[in-house]
């Protein structure tokens, strides 16, 4: 029974973390403010993370999961050209729906990789290789121009999607912006995704 509750307590302070994350940013994060919102004292909660920064590390874990999931529909779409567009779609929401989370997956400090059994890294990198595998997998059905390099254009379809997702969620495109006015946001991504299918293209 014990080990059921330090479980359950041990996930409460992570979707409680998340959501105070959420709320107020991450100085708005306590550890204070984590057992206050649950109702249990300071000392419960190092009894499973040893400050802050270990909680955001694992936020981090969890909430690569949830990205993964987010994208994972787009998965059952066999034409690649239409899973490429769910896929960016699907990441573009998620990181629209939950910015102060997506910040933190993707804007912070680098995970120490190199303590990381083979397993976690392969997990944790579920939402990067869904894009290459969509990649790969129409350039060897032919609808990718011949000279497409996999890994490459992986790589520079996540950065290119992250930019976007990042600026998207700074509000840094408006109908007033001086060089780029941009009166609907729906258009735009719609666009942009558009942009990434036809930089694929034979």
């Amino acid at each position: 029974m014990s080990r059921r509750c330090n479980a359950g307590l041990r996930e409460a302070i992570i979707q409680t973390s998340l959501e105070l994350g959420s709320q107020l940013g991450e100085e708005g994060l306590t550890m204070r403010g984590i057992a206050s919102r649950l109702g249990v004292s300071a000392t419960a909660l190092y009894q499973h993370f040893e400050s802050k920064a270990s909680i955001l590390r694992e936020i981090r874990v969890y909430g690569i999961e949830l990205l993964y999931k987010a994208v994972e529909p787009a998965l059952e779409e066999q034409d690649p050209v239409e899973r490429l567009r769910g896929v960016v779609r699907r990441y573009l929401d998620f990181a629209r729906a939950n910015p102060w989370l997506y910040s933190v997956l993707m804007e912070h400090d680098m995970l120490e990789w190199e303590q990381l059994a083979d397993e976690d890294i392969q997990r944790l990198l579920r939402p990067l290789s869904v894009v290459r595998e969509t990649i790969r997998a129409g350039k060897e059905s032919g609808v990718w121009r011949d000279n497409l390099k996999v890994e490459m254009s992986s790589f520079q379809i996540w950065a290119t999607v992250h930019g976007m997702c990042s600026l998207l969620n700074n509000g840094r495109f408006s109908e007033e912006h001086p060089a780029y006015p941009i009166p609907s946001e729906t258009s735009l991504i719609d666009e942009f995704i558009e942009g990434i299918v036809r930089s694929l293209a034979k």
